[in-house]
Order: structure tokens, then sequence, then C-alpha cells
């Protein structure tokens, strides 16, 4: 088994590169066949930033990803997790996000803690606040 790196997988899935493109295709197909292609979820979390800069929507980045992770030979820790991650992804926020959520859900590690006030609003999640609520009496440290 091998591990594709960020750009490498960005090449694959967009092709914008003549020369690192055809390249890629071959890397990815030569780690099938010697045993599949690894893809940890910082590499999925750092494509699915990467492809923001490309003119995708997120369904579309949601798709490629999707598919990616789907595609047979291609293995992620837990594609339960992942595709779970993936599904909150297509309905807004940072994949990022999603899978720390999803892996701390399955190791029993909630709630996560996060000073992100989006990512808060979803279920076993909690937000820090920097201020204290009205009327705590409490003061803001620096």
């Amino acid at each position: 088994m091998r591990t594709l790196d960020t750009n490498v997988v960005v090449r694959l899935l967009i092709g914008d590169d003549p020369q690192q493109t055809p390249i890629a295709e071959r890397a990815f197909l030569d780690a099938i066949a010697a045993g599949g292609v690894y893809l940890p979820d910082v590499v999925l979390a750092e494509v699915a930033w990467v492809l923001r800069g490309y003119e995708l929507d997120r369904a579309a980045r949601h798709e490629l990803l999707e598919r990616l992770v789907r595609t047979r030979g291609v293995v992620v820790e837990d594609i339960d997790a992942v595709i779970d991650a993936l599904v909150h992804f297509r309905q807004g926020g940072d994949l990022a996000d999603h899978l720390i959520l999803a892996r701390a859900s399955r190791a029993g590690a909630l709630p996560v803690l996060s000073f992100d006030q989006r990512f808060s609003a979803r279920q076993g999640v909690e937000l820090l606040r920097t201020t204290p609520p009205m009327g705590s009496g409490q003061q803001d440290h620096p």
C-alpha cells in the first residue's frame, strides 16, 4: 500500500497540470496495483481545502471526494466516519471539523471543544467562550 500526498490527489481529481496529471494518474494506478492507496484524514481535509481555490461548488467538491474514497483500492481509516463527515461537509462547514467530530464521536471523546461558533452548532461540539456570559461576575483574562 502507498500513500498519496495532497498535491498528487489534487492533480488526479482536477487534471489541471499537463505534466503532473499523467504522472499522478500513473502513480495512483500503480499504487492500486501494489495493494492500495491509503488516504489519511489530513490528506482528505487538505484536498477539500485546496479544492476551494478551483471554480467548484460545494456539491462538486463533495462528489469528487466521495467518489475518491469509495474507489476500489482506496483505503481510509474508518470509511463510515469519513462518509459521515462528507455528508455534513456537503451541508456546510469545513471537512476537517467534520472529520474531527466523527473521530471524536467514535472514540467516545465528546464533546469537541471549539471557539468556532458555526461548528459548535453541531451536536457533540461545545463552544468555548472568550467572554463570560452576562451576569456571571467573572473578568475576561487576556
